[in-house]
């Protein structure tokens, strides 16, 4: 049976800046959720952290301390290919140019309306 996943979430995570976005309400919420604290996630108190199994998260990398923090936290975490990241890109701009802030839309846009592209993770995989 497929997770009831309410908010779609996608990080496009980088050396010097990280972009979060998401593709259902809730902007404020999630605002205050990422803090970026020297290069990795911590994740602060959100009015939705007690319902993280609701929220799905797409990211291009499948380990590491920020797919490993999510997972603690109970996240559903989904991993994608780069080269599918690139495909779902260009539903989103032809030119195929990257852009951090929009890759992380294409992140959660997808995820919302492709997950079966998507592989689910999990703390075993780390």
């Amino acid at each position: 049976m497929a997770e009831e996943i309410e908010w779609f979430v996608g990080i496009d995570w980088a050396s010097q800046s990280h972009q979060v976005a998401w593709s259902m309400p809730g902007e404020s919420a999630w605002a205050s959720m990422a803090d970026w604290d020297r290069g990795a996630v911590r994740l602060v108190d959100c009015p939705h952290r007690r319902h993280a199994e609701v929220i799905g998260v797409a990211i291009e990398m499948t380990q590491g301390p920020v797919v490993e923090a999510l997972l603690e936290r109970g996240f559903c975490v989904y991993g994608i290919n780069p080269k599918q990241l690139d495909r779902f890109r260009d539903r989103f701009t032809v030119a195929g140019a990257k852009d951090d802030r929009r890759d992380a839309h294409v992140l959660a846009d997808s995820l919302r309306t492709d997950r079966h592209a998507f592989r689910r993770l999990s703390n075993d995989e780390q």
